[in-house]
């Protein structure tokens, strides 16, 4: 009877517990507000700070993700499209100049919105302050901003669920206050090896005497400048514009009496323009990316790459070099009798894909992600370099 007496005893004084643990058990929100595991940033007092570019080619780019994010607190005064700002994380920045560019990159997931807050010589985290900009676009120019001021961001999604899984990039750019070191022909870059594959930001550059003018050619304005040795093979240029419509020249000769090669010039923003002729040993070749036409219009950031059809790897084989196989379905696999120091993988338009530093004999590039077709791969052995081309099954 005891016995019976003290289980129902602790039957009651667990009971209330029992019906607590029933009670969450069934309150989805409580369990996953207590799982949650918001980013560092959530709140505008943790706002993650963002490194300012010199240019517009976004070298310093900051992580950022929407994970399990929370709307913010001590906020009141937003944009239009706040509806969703469920999910918000924080960024700030000083500014060094009186405009910057803000850029959302390589977002993976839903679309983001942003919103932009002047936060004074402080960066004080809005309450009743309004945004000084609001935007749907991953890209915004900045303007009227006060140097030494901290400016406040706020990025979040445009979905209605909480906590969505939207990883992305945040840059700030500036524009350059100087020509970039090739704006003027007699300073052109000379580019020495190929595959070649490179990003500049041309958006300062200058048209120095006037428009370029070649018989043969289209007309240009004096853009940015590379110079590249023929080799007795076909050699091809591909520009690639971030928005702005970009044209290539090719000339023969010396800055100011230059003979037409070739040009190409579709017409179009953002349009990839490429040139393929065949070069002679020896013989230099100017290239001019820059806007077609006779008036003065500004350049911007393009890609650059340069791949020929003859390619050689006497240097590299004279070093006890080989690799295989050839087509290559997963691993392509390299050896030499003396160090293997850098591997770059080209597209076939010059673009590089992948890059890696190795101090050993024998060296290994994984290719099981890449599509099938042709590529590049340039190999460096201690002072000397080679390049070949191999097929991706």
């Amino acid at each position: 009877m005891k016995r019976k007496a003290t289980i129902a005893l602790i039957i009651l004084f667990f009971l209330p517990f029992i019906g607590q643990l029933n009670a969450k058990s069934i309150n989805n929100t409580f369990l996953y507000n207590s799982l949650l595991a918001p980013p560092s940033n959530d709140e505008c007092s943790n706002a993650t700070s963002l490194i300012v570019n010199p240019d517009y080619l976004g070298n310093n780019k900051t992580a950022g993700t929407l994970l399990d994010a929370t709307a913010s607190g001590g906020t009141s005064v937003f944009c239009n499209s706040d509806d969703n700002a469920n999910d918000d994380v924080w960024f700030e920045f000083v500014a060094t100049a009186v405009s910057h560019r803000l850029d959302l990159l390589n977002i993976v997931g839903t679309s983001l919105y942003h919103m932009v807050y002047d936060g004074g010589v402080g960066g004080s985290c809005p309450t009743t302050d309004l945004p000084i900009h609001c935007s749907s676009s991953n890209s915004s120019d900045l303007s009227g901003l006060t140097i030494g001021n901290t400016y406040i961001i706020r990025v979040f999604s445009n979905s209605a669920d909480a906590g969505a899984s939207t990883v992305f990039d945040v840059c700030i750019g500036t524009s350059p206050t100087a020509p970039p070191a090739n704006d003027d022909c007699a300073n052109t870059e000379v580019i020495s090896s190929f595959p070649f594959s490179g990003m500049y930001d041309a958006s300062t550059s200058t048209n120095n005497a006037g428009s370029i003018v070649a018989t043969g050619c289209i007309t240009m304005n004096d853009g940015v400048w590379y110079a590249i040795t023929g080799n007795d093979g076909d050699i091809t240029v591909t520009v690639t514009p971030t928005s702005w419509d970009a044209a290539i020249g090719i000339y023969e000769g010396s800055c100011g009496t230059f003979t037409c090669i070739d040009d190409s010039n579709v017409g179009a923003s953002g349009a990839v323009e490429a040139v393929t002729f065949t070069s002679t040993a020896s013989t230099t070749y100017y290239i001019n990316v820059a806007y077609p036409g006779s008036t003065d219009q500004p350049e911007g950031i393009f890609d650059l790459g340069i791949t020929s059809s003859t390619l050689s790897i006497d240097e590299i084989v004279a070093k006890g070099f080989y690799y295989y196989p050839n087509p290559v379905e997963n691993v392509l696999k390299l050896s030499a009798s003396e160090s293997i120091e850098h591997i770059s993988l080209y597209s076939i338009l010059g673009r590089e894909i992948k890059r890696s530093t190795n101090s050993d004999l024998t060296a290994e590039m994984d290719l099981s992600n890449l599509a099938s077709g042709t590529y590049f791969v340039r190999v460096e052995i201690g002072d000397s370099s080679g390049s070949f081309k191999i097929i991706k099954k």
